[in-house]
């Protein structure tokens, strides 16, 4: 009897974190893991994990679950230490001692050109309206086009650490 897949493949490429470091010594720390989409999506800078410090919850029978900390690199750029919040996720690979010291090498490092982002961003149609009669029912003089001071800084910031 032959056997029929149903739905789609798997997304994932890989194991959960937690199930590849209760087979390591020590938990694997020390080790280099990264995920297989964050490579896929940005193949040529760098994103992976040097663990700190794993906690696997023992009573899980799949080993799905746990705490994990490590040393974060993220497109080229060293973030810190921070906890690993997505190990439940079998997309995880481990990279065997003897490569770690070529992986590790940068190949190209994320940086954002602030000279390209906007300063200031349109109004939306409706708030630069009601900003209008507002302005209007002051006596203040109304501008063709409002716009919004943007900081980019700070949003950018917090784009940089989803992934």
């Amino acid at each position: 009897m032959p056997i029929r897949y149903i739905g789609r493949e798997p997304f994932f490429k890989g194991k959960p974190l937690y199930e590849i470091c209760r087979q390591l010594r020590d938990l694997g720390v020390g080790r280099i893991v990264y995920q297989k989409s964050v490579e896929l999506k940005w193949p040529t800078q760098k994103s992976y994990y040097r663990l700190t410090k794993v906690e696997p919850k023992m009573s899980c029978k799949e080993f799905y679950e746990g705490t994990a900390w490590g040393e974060q690199v993220f497109r080229g750029q060293v973030k810190g230490v921070t906890q690993i919040t997505r190990g439940h996720q079998a997309d995880w690979i481990l990279v065997p001692k003897e490569e770690e010291q070529e992986f590790c090498k940068q190949t190209e490092v994320f940086q954002i050109d602030m000279s390209k982002v906007p300063k200031a961003l349109e109004c939306p149609p409706l708030l630069a309206m009601v900003l209008k009669q507002e302005l209007k029912a002051k006596g203040k003089t109304v501008p063709d086009k409002i716009k919004i001071p943007f900081q980019a800084e700070g949003y950018l910031q917090g784009l940089e650490n989803r992934w």
